[in-house]
């Protein structure tokens, strides 16, 4: 058995532990609201992965719970519409599943094993020295992730027998066109560091010549597909918060993170910002042509 492959196993343990605790709670939560109770067995069940974290010094095991969860927390919702099975559960499944199986395959490929852990938690674990444990590891790592992933997931709590509109298409296309968005993102940048293995280069080809990021803009994109496809039932509401928290997470958190990181052994990565918006796609197109226009 590789050291890989026994990562993998450990880490597909503490999931099935984490779960099946989630699903435990039920039994003593039954008086609350159903949100109120997935809600209780999320944070249980983060509670169950970084046990395992701190158990093992390494808090890459939550990775996999951002891709991991949501599909269970969508067949809690056909659960509680007494499994039923009709065009918005047969969608909401296909997206939800192909997204996950994506993200949680790309993480399983990057992942080396035990000893790998996230260079961002390393990171965090010097800059914040004693204060790490409580403020880095278990409200920047493990909390926050799960607290934003299920506010995103809400508009997933339907009654699926009611009727809904035509926006329930476009907010399943949206989740499709976001997973594939990723895919080729991922797979340019795959092949880009095949040829480039010094690190050193920039990758602008693609769909990276038009989003420095497009890989996290397919991420966002998801999101509001899942929105959408809440909005087609219950309409406008407060949930439009989670998707606009989502970008915003993304924006002014994720990217400049990795982007300073950049920055610090590839400096020609400035021109690189000059040239390409940080996330959307649209505006770098937009940008060439107003150029265009006026060259």
């Amino acid at each position: 058995m590789t050291i890989k492959t026994k990562g993998l196993l450990t880490v597909l343990i503490a999931y099935i532990v984490a779960i099946t605790l989630g699903f435990i709670s039920f039994s003593f939560t039954s008086n609350f609201s159903e949100m109120l109770q997935i809600l209780i067995a999320d944070i249980i069940a983060t509670f169950a992965i970084y046990a395992f974290s701190v158990a093992y010094k390494n808090s890459s095991f939550y990775d996999p719970y951002w891709s991991v969860i949501p599909p269970v927390i969508a067949f809690y919702w056909i659960a509680m519409n007494d499994y039923i099975i009709n065009t918005p559960t047969i969608l909401l499944m296909v997206a939800v599943l192909f997204w996950s199986l994506r993200l949680t395959s790309n993480w399983m490929k990057t992942w080396d094993g035990l000893h790998h852990e996230d260079w961002r938690y390393i990171d965090m674990r010097k800059n914040l020295g004693s204060a790490f444990e409580i403020i880095g590891n278990v409200g920047g790592i493990h909390f926050f992730p799960t607290f934003i992933v299920f506010f995103c997931c809400m508009p997933m709590a339907q009654n699926f027998s009611s009727s809904y509109n035509w926006l329930i298409f476009l907010g399943f296309g949206l989740c499709i066109i976001g997973v594939l968005l990723e895919i080729i993102s991922d797979k340019q940048l795959h092949a880009f560091r095949e040829k480039n293995r010094s690190g050193t280069g920039i990758i602008e080809t693609g769909l990276w010549n038009y989003s420095r990021h497009p890989n996290y803009y397919g991420e966002i994109i998801f999101w509001w597909g899942i929105f959408v496809f809440g909005y087609s039932f219950s309409g406008f509401n407060y949930l439009l918060l989670a998707p606009i928290a989502m970008t915003a997470m993304f924006m002014f958190a994720s990217i400049p993170w990795i982007e300073i990181k950049i920055l610090r052994t590839r400096p020609q990565y400035k021109n690189y910002q000059k040239r390409v918006h940080i996330l959307f796609p649209e505006i770098t197109i937009l940008k060439r042509l107003f150029k265009g226009k006026n060259g």
